[in-house]
């Protein structure tokens, strides 16, 4: 869901130069996007279908910014880069999986604030 509201945001945005690409720290490769964030992100005309890949050191460390859901997958990505913080300061993004389509679109909404402040932070930086 991040990935495809970032992408979407950088591209509304007109800025060349960023990709953001979403991994897990405890991801398996290749499970398909849920049919809760597809429909989520297809409500605010983001059409998305990504499989999940999990965080690897040598993505983290070229990436420019983690934006890491929860402190647990925060301190796992401090051990890869220096870069990783937070996506919400105010603590944990809750995993929508397993629940209703109702919890999918309120985090999507949330989701939007987040990275929204978030990007136009980083590019306005670089600016």
């Amino acid at each position: 869901m991040a990935e495809g509201i970032a992408n979407k945001w950088l591209e509304d945005h007109q800025q060349k130069g960023w990709l953001a690409v979403s991994a897990g720290v405890s991801a398996l490769h290749g499970d398909p996007t849920s049919k809760g964030t597809i429909e989520a992100l297809s409500q605010r005309q983001i059409q998305f279908k990504g499989i999940s890949k999990p965080l690897t050191e040598d993505v983290a460390k070229k990436a420019k910014i983690v934006l890491c859901m929860s402190h647990n997958h925060l301190i796992t990505v401090k051990k890869f880069t220096t870069c990783a913080e937070l996506l919400d300061p105010a603590g944990d993004i809750v995993d929508p999986f397993g629940q209703d389509q109702s919890v999918y679109d309120a985090l999507a909404e949330q989701m939007e604030l987040l990275i929204a402040a978030k990007l136009q932070a980083l590019t306005s930086k670089e600016a």
